[in-house]
C-alpha cells in the first residue's frame, strides 16, 4: 500500500515523528476497517449464491429420486454438475448483462432476442451434455432425442428465471433502500438549514425588544436581559437536539411570552391554558416558538387599546392541541399576514418531522390572527 496522498504526506510531515507513526496507525486502522465491511458484505453475498445452487442440486436430487434406478447415482450427479456451470453461466449473463443493459433501460426487442438466445444456449447445452454422459457410459456416442430432455430443460429455463427473479427482487430492494436513505438524509438536512435559519431569526426579535427597552431606559431591561439569557440556554444546549421534552418548550414558550410581557408593561394582556398531561413525551425543538414570535410580530393593540393574545395547549397520551390567536393593528386588518421566515420555516418543518400526523390552520380576521396546531403523537418517548 502507498502513501503517496499528497493531502495526506503534507498533514503528516507537519507533526512530529511520534505524531506521524499515530497517523499512519490510524489511516492503516480505518483502511482495515473499510476492508472488513467489504469483506463481510462479499462473503455473505457469496454465500447466498452457494445456497442457492446448493439448493438447485438437492431438488434436482429429490425431483429425479422417483425416477432414478439403483447404480445410477453417479449417472445423476455427473449429469448435474456438467450441466451447473451452463445454467450459472445463463443465469448470470441473463441478471449482470441484459437485465441491466436492455431490462432496466425498457430495450424491449433486444431484451427479448437475448432471452431467446440464452435459451437456445441452454436448450444445446442440456442436451449435448446428456449426449457427453451418455458416452461416457457406454463409449458410444447416439443423439439424445429432445423429447426426453424436454422435462429437464423446462426445470433449467425455471431455475433461470427463478435466480434472475430474485436478483431484479433483490437489486430493486438495495436500490429502495438507497432512496429511502437519500430522502432521510435529505430531510434532516433540510431540517437542520431551517433549524439555522430559525435561530438568528428568533434572535433579532429577541434583541429587538431588549433595544426597544433600552431605548426608553427601562428598568426592565435587566430582567429582560435574564430572560434572554434563559432563552439563549435552551437554544445553545437543547434547540440542536433531534428531541426534546415538551415540558422544556412549554417552558421556552413562557420564557418569550415573559420577555414581551416586560416589553410592552400593561398594554398586553394574556390569557392561558395550559395543561401539559404529557410533560415528559418528546416533541420537536423550537416547535411552538415560532407561532409566538409571529404573533407579537404581526399583533397590536386592538380597538380597546390593548393587545390582547389568548393562548391555549393542551397535551394528553395521543396528541397535542395549540392554539394561539392575537388582536390586529388597524391598519393591519386587510393586510395578509405571511409570517415572514418563522411561519414559513415552521410549516416545512412540521411536512419533514411530522407527515400526515399533524393539522396546521390559519384563520386571519380582521380584528384578530389565530393559528391552531394538532400533533398526533406516536412513540415520542423521553
Amino acid at each position: 500500500m502507498r502513501y503517496d496522498n499528497p493531502s495526506f504526506v503534507s498533514t503528516s510531515f507537519q507533526l512530529s515523528e511520534q505524531e506521524r507513526y499515530f497517523v499512519v496507525y490510524l489511516y492503516l486502522a480505518a483502511q482495515h476497517e473499510d476492508m472488513k465491511v467489504h469483506y463481510h458484505i462479499n462473503v455473505k453475498e457469496l454465500g447466498i449464491h452457494l445456497l442457492f445452487w446448493i439448493l438447485y442440486v438437492a431438488s434436482e436430487y429429490f425431483a429425479n429420486l422417483v425416477h432414478k434406478r439403483p447404480g445410477e447415482g453417479l449417472r445423476f450427479f455427473q449429469s448435474t454438475f456438467l450441466s451447473l456451470p451452463a445454467l450459472m453461466l445463463a443465469t448470470y449473463f441473463i441478471a449482470g448483462y441484459v437485465v441491466p443493459r436492455y431490462l432496466k433501460t425498457s430495450k424491449w426487442p433486444l431484451f427479448i432476442l437475448w432471452i431467446l438466445v440464452v435459451a437456445a444456449f441452454v436448450f444445446f447445452a442440456r442436451i449435448k451434455l446428456a449426449e457427453l454422459v451418455n458416452y461416457w457410459e457406454s463409449n458410444q456416442y447416439f443423439k439424445m432425442p429432445v423429447d426426453k430432455m424436454l422435462k429437464n430443460i423446462i426445470r433449467d429455463y425455471s431455475i433461470v428465471a427463478l435466480a434472475v427473479c430474485i436478483y431484479i427482487i433483490g437489486d430493486y430492494r438495495k436500490k429502495q433502500q438507497l432512496n429511502e436513505q437519500l430522502i432521510k438524509s435529505k430531510a434532516e438536512a433540510e431540517i437542520k438549514l431551517l433549524k439555522g435559519q430559525l435561530h438568528p431569526h428568533f434572535l433579532f426579535n429577541s434583541l429587538n425588544n431588549i433595544y426597544s427597552l433600552a431605548l426608553m431606559k427601562s428598568d426592565l431591561t435587566a430582567d429582560s436581559i435574564l430572560k434572554l439569557t434563559e432563552l439563549l440556554d435552551y437554544l445553545v444546549y437543547r434547540a440542536n437536539m433531534d428531541k426534546v421534552a415538551l415540558s422544556k418548550e412549554v417552558d421556552l414558550l413562557q420564557n418569550y411570552v415573559d420577555l414581551e410581557q416586560l416589553r410592552y408593561g400593561e398594554k398586553l394582556k394574556i390569557e392561558s391554558d395550559i395543561d401539559v398531561l404529557n410533560g415528559a413525551v418528546t416533541v420537536a425543538p423550537l416547535i411552538l416558538l415560532p407561532f409566538a414570535e409571529n404573533c407579537f410580530k404581526h399583533g397590536g393593540v386592538g380597538p380597546d387599546g390593548l393587545f390582547r393574545i389568548r393562548i391555549y395547549l393542551h397535551a394528553d397520551q395521543k396528541k397535542l392541541v395549540f392554539h394561539l390567536a392575537n388582536s390586529k393593528k388597524k391598519n393591519r386588518e386587510n393586510q395578509p399576514v405571511s409570517g415572514g421566515v418563522g411561519l414559513s420555516n415552521i410549516r416545512k418543518r412540521l411536512a419533514l418531522l411530522y407527515p400526515d400526523r399533524h393539522e396546521l390552520s390559519i384563520d386571519n380576521q380582521p380584528d384578530q390572527y389565530s393559528i391552531r396546531l394538532e400533533i398526533s403523537f406516536r412513540d415520542e418517548k423521553v
